[in-house]
């Protein structure tokens, strides 16, 4: 059965209302790519269905979860006797460390969402234990896959012909770098921090924690990186210390915000990269609430003022300074920017200053734009997603505006998953966007995805009426002992397997390689200097 609700309500939406779309939005896509897409190497399932709980692993044998993703495809489903998914012929089946670290933050912290859905009789399906299993499966195959033989994370692609004949992955590229290292430093402590009674948990900990020295040990070659590879290594550390309490990933950040700070004053990055702008904004609040220093807040604030007053309110659209005629916005500069000005009316209680600004771009972008392909269906009024702490009960019910708006395609009326293009083309001469070219792009998706899912959880938690626990839930293994293949010795083994490229030893030799690189094949040096085409000299670094 379905609402449709009020006649007109898009001038009322709130940023509440638009909240909750996005992490609706962000979850049933991710949802959708891990589990059903098969756009990378797939995880093998066997797991006996001895169990007729919602909430139980066996689950997966219904869907073709992902071990790891490759980099591009076609979004649109193909449906024939041997294949359900999207279109193989079209993978770019490169694998970057970024993008599957960042896919397992997403369904570690939809797992912690999904926990709020453990409850008897309840006719919906709660995935958290389903995405902890397969997080802990992809931790163990990236330690063991997509690292060098320093140890290092780093690109890799399949050179196999199909995924039916199991995969042979190369380097892509000797390079490394930071921001790989500081996404799976925050999947392997994530995971962790949800699972403390796996026995393989302390092992993840204490492997990111060893990434984390590798930061404190070589912080100034960080000052080395460009502003957008040091913006992710800022982010990556404030999601860390958020979950660890680390007080050396506190002093990091500490340096490296009032680094980036000094940076930022000494060019306009509000001309060429608005993208950076909104995300350093959203990290210097991060960093201020990790540190209570009031200068972070100060500037984030600045800089979000400065975003605000790119609003055109004729045109409904922020303006690009750069540009003259056409302007072409990436997903991601979209995705900050209106996730900037919803977390900063959050923090500056400006709900009502900034509300028409916020639904006026989220209608152009968004509903009018075409920034995405499609948009899952709300639940239908006999789901209990549909009401606030999955009550069913008629008080209790949303409205379908707190999960999309009702002229967007769905993947089942389009044939293609809900994903973010990868830019817009707009005129300014016609006020209107061009159809943009319809792909996949990994990355960009796993990245807004995660950032929505992380920021926004929280309120769409308090919105639904779940009790926020204070403390990290602690999963019983009982619950996984149907799990037929030897994931928990073979976990264990796996760690292990990754302490024998000794991150210790690797952290000697590069430290070696940059005292005298004539000693040594692999150059970290080399790979600081080459690592980014668009890389900038920073000003005199803070001893």
């Amino acid at each position: 059965m379905r609402y449709i609700g009020p006649f007109f309500r898009m001038n009322s939406l709130s940023q509440k209302e638009i909240s909750s779309q996005l992490f609706y939005l962000s979850k049933e896509s991710v949802k959708t790519i891990v589990l059903n897409s098969k756009c990378g190497l797939l995880m093998p399932i066997k797991i006996s269905k001895k169990s007729s709980s919602t909430n139980d692993i066996s689950i997966l044998n219904n869907f073709s979860p992902l071990t790891c993703i490759y980099r591009k495809s076609s979004p649109m489903f193909i449906h024939s006797k041997s294949s359900h998914g999207f279109d193989e012929s079209t993978f770019k089946k490169e694998i970057a460390p970024s993008t599957n670290a960042l896919m397992t933050l997403c369904i570690l912290e939809l797992s912690d969402y999904y926990s709020n859905y453990c409850k008897d009789n309840r006719n919906v399906v709660s995935f958290e234990k389903a995405y902890n299993h397969i997080a802990k499966e992809q931790l163990k195959f990236y330690s063991k896959n997509l690292r060098n033989t320093e140890g290092l994370f780093v690109n890799k692609k399949n050179i196999s012909d199909s995924n039916s004949k199991g995969f042979n992955l190369i380097d892509k590229d000797s390079k490394f770098k930071f921001s790989d290292q500081a996404f799976m430093m925050d999947a392997y402590y994530l995971y962790y921090f949800y699972n403390k009674s796996d026995p393989v948990g302390e092992d993840y900990k204490n492997f990111a924690n060893e990434i984390l020295d590798m930061f404190k040990n070589y912080k100034e070659s960080l000052y080395e990186l460009s502003f957008s590879e040091n913006l992710n290594v800022l982010l990556s550390l404030n999601v860390f210390y958020k979950y660890s309490n680390n007080n050396i990933a506190k002093d990091l950040i500490l340096d490296l915000s009032d680094f980036l700070i000094n940076r930022f004053m000494m060019k306009d990055y509000f001309i060429n990269s608005l993208e950076d702008c909104s995300l350093f904004a959203i990290c210097l609040m991060e960093s201020y609430k990790h540190t209570n220093i009031i200068s972070f807040k100060e500037m984030s604030k600045e800089i979000t003022n400065k975003l605000i007053s790119l609003y055109d309110k004729d045109k409904n659209i922020f303006v690009k300074l750069n540009d003259k005629k056409d302007s072409k916005y990436s997903c991601l500069e979209i995705n900050f920017y209106i996730l900037s000005l919803l977390l900063y009316s959050q923090e500056e209680n400006r709900h009502s200053e900034l509300k028409p600004i916020i639904s006026s771009i989220y209608r152009k972008f968004y509903v009018n734009g075409d920034l995405l392909t499609s948009w899952p269906e709300a639940p239908t009024l006999d789901e209990v997603e549909r009401y606030r702490n999955l009550s069913l009960r008629s008080k209790d019910m949303l409205e379908e505006s707190y999960f999309r708006m009702p002229n967007l395609p769905t993947p089942e009326s389009s044939g293609l998953a809900p994903i973010f293009v990868k830019n817009l083309s707009y005129s300014k001469k016609r006020d209107s966007f061009s159809s943009p070219k319809v792909s996949f792009d990994s990355n960009k998706n796993m990245f807004s995805f995660f950032v929505m899912i992380y920021f926004l959880k929280d309120s769409v938690i308090n919105e639904m009426g779940f009790i926020k626990q204070n403390i990290s839930r602690d999963n019983s293994l009982e619950d996984n002992k149907d799990i037929t293949s030897n994931s928990i010795d073979d976990s264990r083994e796996v760690i292990s397997m990754s302490k024998i490229s000794d991150t210790e030893k690797t952290l000697t030799n590069e430290k070696d390689a940059l005292i005298d690189d004539k000693n040594s094949n692999v150059k970290v040096s080399d790979n600081l200097n080459t690592k980014s085409n668009s890389k900038e000299k920073s000003h005199d670094k803070k001893n």
